[in-house]
């Protein structure tokens, strides 16, 4: 799970940083910026999946399983749906609410880390 966490933590920072690149530019987003956002949309369902299906190993489960699948559905959702804002709002306002997202998400997966410390190692 570390190695998962780092390539979220790492498209997360990449996400932000483009996304502050767009809007310090005035650009609004195009598919690069989509795509990036889509790729860790991915990546947070891949790691959910892996999640999921170590709780169903029998490996030992988190303590409060409601919050952090909690967690990771809201960093999900916020994936998709700054990439759904990115889409309607074509302006650098679409760009810039990607880059938050991006970094909520990143916020989340610190969060994760710190509720859970042995859940990922």
């Amino acid at each position: 799970m570390t190695v998962l966490s780092i390539v979220v933590a790492a498209l997360c920072g990449a996400v932000a940083l483009l996304g502050l690149f767009y809007a310090a530019r005035a650009l609004s987003a195009d598919l690069v910026l989509l795509g990036a956002c889509a790729l860790l949309a991915l990546a947070w369902l891949v790691l959910g999946a892996a999640l999921g299906l170590r709780d169903l190993g029998g490996a030992s489960a988190p303590p409060e399983r409601v919050t952090l699948y909690g967690y990771l559905l809201t960093a999900l959702v916020m994936s998709v749906g700054g990439g759904w804002i990115g889409v309607f709002e074509r302006s650098r306002w679409g760009s810039l609410v990607i880059a938050v997202c991006a970094v909520v998400s990143a916020v989340l997966l610190m969060r994760v880390h710190q509720i859970w410390p042995g859940g990922f190692a």
